[in-house]
């Protein structure tokens, strides 16, 4: 801004570029101040969740070389390792497997016939019948083999 009938001088031309930059400033820290919750919530929404984040952590531990991941403090090293952790979900994966397959196979068994009591046997005929040797087929049961003791 130039005065009538003053002397334009380094220190006016000095003072109007200032106050342009402050006010070109202001309607910048204004437009951020407005944009702000939006470009927050872009931030967040791209930051990795806690499980992400600590799977990040262990590979980055893996490729350390032994003497930088001595010197590290413990709170910083893995407390599980990844071994352990595939160890888990594999030990679940298969009990969920054998499980689906226990009652898949026992929703694809057949139903068993059902059974009867044998039919009552006529009066006076025996019940029961008594054993047969196989080795001696005319052999009397009720007797036993020579040199065996009872």
């Amino acid at each position: 801004m130039t005065r009538p009938f003053t002397k334009n001088t380094f220190r006016h031309r000095l003072e109007a570029r200032i106050d342009e930059l402050t006010s070109q400033t202001e309607d910048l820290r204004q437009q951020v101040a407005d944009r702000a919750p939006g470009v927050r919530d872009q931030l967040i929404g791209m930051l990795p969740d806690k499980d992400q984040l600590l799977d990040l952590r262990d590979d980055l531990f893996e490729r350390l070389p032994d003497p930088v991941a001595e010197k590290l403090p413990e709170k910083v090293k893995p407390k599980h390792s990844r071994l352990k952790r595939v160890a888990v979900i594999g030990a679940v994966t298969g009990a969920g497997a054998a499980a689906f397959a226990m009652l898949r196979g026992r929703a694809q068994t057949p139903p068993q016939p059902p059974t009867f009591p044998p039919a009552p046997s006529p009066a006076g005929a025996p019940t029961a019948r008594p054993p047969v040797d196989v080795v001696n087929p005319g052999a009397d049961p009720a007797k036993k083999a020579p040199g065996k003791k009872p």
